[in-house]
């Protein structure tokens, strides 16, 4: 058959279709077919690559916020606060699985110079009332290596939790730093103090308190 004419006004030839027989149909259905073979594979393979990224994703997951939404401020006599403690040096747990040993929360940071002077008795009390009491370090508004700085140049060998936001320190009623929150056995707050504390002051505070005998 005759081609069409070209356009008017242009020198460009006209366009010629291409005869497909029917060994070129079956080339191009053959074709088509393995690349929609071809997709098919590359997006199992992404959905099970993505799989594993979502789960990693889940698996890193916060475990929730460091103070339930609600929390009243503690107060001496009221049950404290079940917040969570995640640890400088890895894991985490809440207050309420330390209930059947009191507690010493005392709450620190690294900017703070009277939390510096007083961390080393807040060790020696640790130390050697290590079974009668639970003392823990709440880093609170740093970040993770500054707090970690601090836990070395200090060598204390309690334990110390990482408040970057604050959020437990609030809720225990902190309004400076360093602080110092007694807890009875059955996790009610027992006294609070701000301010730092000489390892005879602690000890004292720990008796007043029914703590120590």
């Amino acid at each position: 058959t005759d081609d069409p004419p070209a356009p008017a006004g242009t020198d460009r030839p006209p366009a010629r279709r291409l005869p497909i027989g029917p060994v070129g149909l079956l080339l191009a259905t053959a074709i088509a077919l393995a690349a929609a073979l071809g997709v098919v594979w590359l997006l199992a393979g992404r959905q099970d690559g993505e799989a594993v990224r979502v789960q990693d994703a889940l698996d890193s997951v916060d475990a929730g916020p460091v103070v339930p939404a609600g929390t009243p401020t503690a107060e001496v006599g009221s049950t404290a606060p079940d917040v969570r403690l995640d640890y400088l040096d890895g894991g985490t747990q809440h207050l309420s699985d330390l209930r059947g040993t009191p507690v010493v929360l005392n709450f620190w940071s690294s900017t703070c110079a009277p939390c510096l002077q007083e961390m080393p008795a807040v060790q020696e009390v640790a130390a050697s009332r290590a079974g009668e009491v639970t003392v823990l370090g709440v880093d609170v508004t740093d970040t993770e290596d500054a707090g970690n700085r601090m836990v070395a140049r200090t060598g204390v060998t309690y334990r110390n939790a990482r408040d970057p936001e604050a959020q437990v320190f609030g809720v225990f009623g902190g309004t400076a730093l360093p602080r110092t929150v007694v807890i009875g056995a059955d996790g009610k707050v027992l006294d609070t103090h701000s301010g730092a504390l000489t390892e005879a002051e602690l000890t004292d505070l720990l008796r007043r308190n029914g703590v120590l005998g």
